[in-house]
């Protein structure tokens, strides 16, 4: 047995999220109908941004089912109280102080964008339930940026319910084409007008995939 064996690394999934993974995927099929679009677009290794909507509070783990590499999540510290907290943890997520400003969590994010990890963060921040955008917050632009890491989109459909089911309607993850984005933006009106851009190219998946397949 290596050191490594059954831990994940930047570009190796343990085991047991592996399994939970491939799980979920299945699960999903079979009771939502899941499609997942562009899976073959994730970069294999190296450092990345996924940044998708937030809708939804399962979010994080559909974006996990769409992105075939361990990630790690930016997340509220209130989130890690018991009984989610290990949970959260098993996930790849790590807790923010937002109160605070956030600064410790923007260093633990670049520590691991530096080691090659992929770092899911939701633009819009908190989820919004009734499905529409919000104004960008600059942070995966500036993680992006500072940690040398394309931007990797990544659209989260709404979960079917029932009535949805039986009218055809399906789970869909679609993954966009790696962003590169300009190393030399500076200030923080640059930043917000990516962060818009990278939003807009998150809500613009479905209907370009949907001219893909005509």
């Amino acid at each position: 047995m290596t050191a490594f064996e059954g831990r994940s690394t930047p570009t190796r999934m343990s085991r047991r999220y592996d399994l939970f993974r491939r799980f979920m995927i299945l699960l999903c099929r079979l009771l939502f109908g899941l499609t997942i679009e562009g899976m073959e677009k994730v970069p294999k290794g190296g450092p990345l941004v996924v940044a998708a909507n937030h809708t939804q509070y399962p979010d994080p783990v559909l974006v996990c089912m769409a992105v075939p590499r361990r990630m790690q999540w930016m997340a509220k510290k209130q989130l890690f109280e018991p009984p989610y907290k290990k949970f959260f943890e098993f996930i790849g997520s790590f807790p923010v102080d937002r109160e605070g400003g956030g600064r410790a969590g923007v260093r633990a994010a670049l520590a691991f964008l530096k080691e090659g990890w992929a770092l899911g963060i939701f633009p819009e921040g908190t989820h919004r339930d009734d499905g529409t955008a919000r104004e960008a917050k600059s942070g995966a632009v500036l993680l992006a940026i500072r940690g040398g890491a394309p931007v990797l989109p990544v659209f989260v459909g709404k979960i079917p319910g029932p009535r949805a089911r039986l009218r055809g309607g399906r789970l869909r993850l679609i993954v966009g084409d790696p962003m590169t984005l300009d190393a030399g933006l500076r200030g923080g009106q640059a930043y917000r007008e990516a962060a818009d851009d990278v939003l807009r190219t998150i809500y613009s998946l479905p209907k370009q995939n949907r001219k893909g397949q005509k």
